[in-house]
């Protein structure tokens, strides 16, 4: 098997399930509310929908990879999200809705785990790292196509989802014929064992701070962007913004070569908060979003980078599994942040509640301690 096809491959997967099955519904909320209107408490609700769906694909992929293989999972990643973005292209109702987000949502939970197991069986130890740096930012793909779909083709949100569905199942064949169905040999020790590990536990925390953070901007960004009087296509282009920034996750690996990893993880928790700062003190639109967006669309990707190394690296017996912990927790913050950010923006201030989330970044970036090792 090629390197080149397997990073391909990879790559248009987590492009699919992440960029347009899993965070396309924040650019697509406003519109959406409009044909059919629900509050933003529910709005928060469904959000947590996908990310609930991540967390469940998490726990169960590391079972699947054992007894199939990374083949499986991945390919059942593919078909997930091509029939939850069909269910949402038709939904009329909340319950149609949530059911489509909650579908779509198993896909990245099932992605990210399978292709951490295909890289870590195919590629030499030393090359795995910037494999998987490299597939992770096809999130920023999956972003940065999701938006002119969306906003450029005719038919709306609705028939935007049934193009992603469609590119959804143009992935199934190249996962199918490329990736290894042999199972991973240190895979059935899964996680025995492992959450006794201080390194792991540690991570575990910041993965699920830095979750809940994030779902602020992911989940409700546009919307809160329409609020400052933002016109719809400035909208689409700050969201197309975040994504390409996100590319910049690729190059963590070389990034590392010259900065510690350590100094990265805290730059990338400082840019996380930006945008929400710049958000909360801004009375109406400005230019200076754009800069703020896009350093923390780079800082999101370079974080789940960040821990998606830490994570194969703290079980480097399985790397599977501590990607599949840490992304656990990183979605579990999610469910929480999106819940918690939907009821805090309507009951208060929509400033008060993006700074109560752009504090717990900031307060990240001192999670470790240069005493402290985290592997």
């Amino acid at each position: 098997m090629s390197n080149r096809w397997l990073g391909l491959t990879g790559f248009a997967l987590i492009a699919v399930s992440y960029g347009m099955a899993r965070f396309a519904w924040g650019v697509m909320l406003p519109d959406v509310m409009r044909d059919i209107p629900f509050t933003p408490q529910l709005a928060g609700i469904l959000s947590a929908c996908s990310f609930i769906a991540y967390c469940l694909a998490i726990l169960v992929t590391p079972w699947l990879l054992a007894k199939a293989g990374p083949r499986l999972p991945a390919f059942i990643s593919s078909l997930s999200a091509a029939s939850g973005l069909l269910l949402i292209s038709v939904a009329h109702s909340e319950g149609g809705l949530g059911l489509g987000l909650f579908i779509a949502g198993l896909s990245a939970g099932l992605a990210s785990p399978s292709i951490a197991a295909a890289v870590s069986q195919a590629i030499a130890d030393t090359q795995q790292p910037k494999m998987n740096m490299v597939i992770n930012a096809g999130t920023s793909a999956g972003i940065i196509v999701s938006v002119p779909v969306l906003f450029w083709f005719p038919g709306g949100w609705r028939m935007a989802c049934t193009v992603f569905a469609f590119l959804a199942l143009l992935c199934a064949l190249p996962v199918w014929r490329i990736l290894p169905k042999e199972k991973p040999l240190t895979q059935s020790a899964l996680l025995h064992g492992f959450l006794r590990r201080p390194a792991l536990l540690r991570l575990m925390a910041i993965a699920f701070f830095s979750g809940t953070a994030s779902a602020a901007w992911w989940s409700f960004g546009p919307d809160l962007l329409h609020r400052l009087g933002t016109g719809q296509g400035t909208i689409s282009l700050l969201w197309m913004t975040a994504g390409a920034a996100g590319i910049a996750g690729a190059i963590t690996g070389p990034l590392a070569k010259v900065i510690a990893m350590k100094q990265i993880y805290r730059l990338s928790q400082c840019c996380l908060a930006l945008p929400l700062i710049l958000i909360a003190f801004s009375h109406h639109f400005s230019w200076w979003l754009f800069p703020g967006v896009v350093l923390g669309g780079a800082g999101y990707v370079t974080l789940s980078g960040v821990l998606l190394v830490w994570g194969a690296a703290a079980t480097e017996n399985s790397p599977a599994s501590g990607v599949s912990t840490l992304f656990f927790m990183l979605a579990v913050g999610q469910v929480i942040g999106s819940i918690l950010f939907g009821q805090l923006y309507a009951l208060t201030s929509g400033k008060t509640a993006l700074l109560i989330f752009a504090a717990l970044p900031v307060l990240l970036v001192f999670a470790i301690q240069h005493k402290h090792r985290i592997l």
